[in-house]
């Protein structure tokens, strides 16, 4: 039997490689998160929870909605249950995140 073509090899190592970041990316993301009142201008308490699994949830007093979560360098994508995505940025430990209509959410990490 030969030896594999040393394309196929090195596409798999970088295929490893990225799966790596990604899941270290991932890691460092999981977590409680609370709205930032002061950046946020939000009266209301809001709560983002990201899993390791990659499993997530989005709480409120009255309500709580849950998604699918992913994120690459320095972006999160939250996919829902109806097929829609939001999108986010991670700056730090805030995750900034638009909501159409809405307006803007800065969530700070509070426990891990």
């Amino acid at each position: 039997m030969s030896a594999p073509p040393r394309s196929l090899l090195v596409t798999v190592l970088i295929a490893f490689l990225i799966l790596m970041v990604s899941c270290g990316d991932r890691e460092r993301l999981v977590g409680k998160y609370q709205v930032d009142d002061n950046k946020s201008r939000r009266s209301q308490i809001i709560f983002l929870e990201l899993m390791a699994n990659g499993q997530g949830s989005w709480s409120t007093d009255e309500d709580s909605v849950s998604f699918k979560w992913e994120s690459r360098e320095n972006e999160i994508r939250l996919h829902t249950k109806s097929g829609g995505h939001i999108e986010g940025k991670i700056v730090g430990d805030t995750i900034e995140i638009i909501l159409p209509s809405v307006g803007k959410y800065y969530f700070k990490k509070v426990e891990r």
